[in-house]
């Protein structure tokens, strides 16, 4: 069985951990006061990643990271043994769009992670204005898988599209330690 260790980052009060616990079925209330995660939270679940070859189920470790950059001394430690980086940003506050540059600089262009490592979801707060759509994005994160998440209108479409970005992360693990092992026999 395969453990992914995936990482959820982004700005202050994005959705990160509401999506966490929706994701880890930590949770079914989505709404709720804002208390702001200090430092990690992790979650460990299991999870039927589509398309990843076998259809196997995956463990998969998910670090909610706090958006505050005081604990970005403690951001190294949280990126070792990284399977896959989201970042998840509000498209509702413009500063979270140039913010999420630092984020993928910090954590995706630090780590040489694949594209297919890394998910961009622009997360639709209950009352969200803005409309699912292009949004103005950086060049180097354009070329990013980008979803859309509202977990009032469309809980099942979030959770469908992580378990398919899921699979691409299982699909890049498996390639890797195929690699290795061919590595080690040659």
């Amino acid at each position: 069985m395969f453990k992914a260790k995936i990482l959820f980052i982004g700005p202050n009060e994005s959705g990160k951990t509401v999506l966490a616990n929706f994701l880890s079925d930590t949770t079914e209330n989505v709404g709720g006061e804002y208390r702001p995660t200090q430092g990690v939270r992790i979650l460990e679940f299991e999870s039927q990643p589509e398309g990843s070859g076998d259809n196997k189920t995956c463990e998969v470790e998910l670090w909610d990271c706090s958006g505050d950059f005081k604990f970005e001394s403690c951001w190294p430690a949280l990126m070792k043994d990284s399977s896959g980086v989201v970042i998840i940003f509000n498209p509702d506050v413009p500063s979270h769009l140039k913010e999420i540059e630092t984020w993928h600089s910090m954590f995706i262009s630090s780590q040489s992670l694949q594209d297919n490592q890394c998910l961009l979801m622009a997360h639709h707060k209950p009352g969200s204005a803005v409309e699912e759509g292009r949004l103005p994005l950086a060049s180097h994160l354009s070329r990013l898988p980008l979803i859309h998440s509202n977990l009032e209108e469309e809980p099942e479409d979030v959770r469908q599209a992580f378990c398919r970005y899921l699979g691409k992360v299982v699909n890049t693990l498996s390639e890797s330690r195929e690699q290795e092992e061919m590595s080690i026999i040659t």
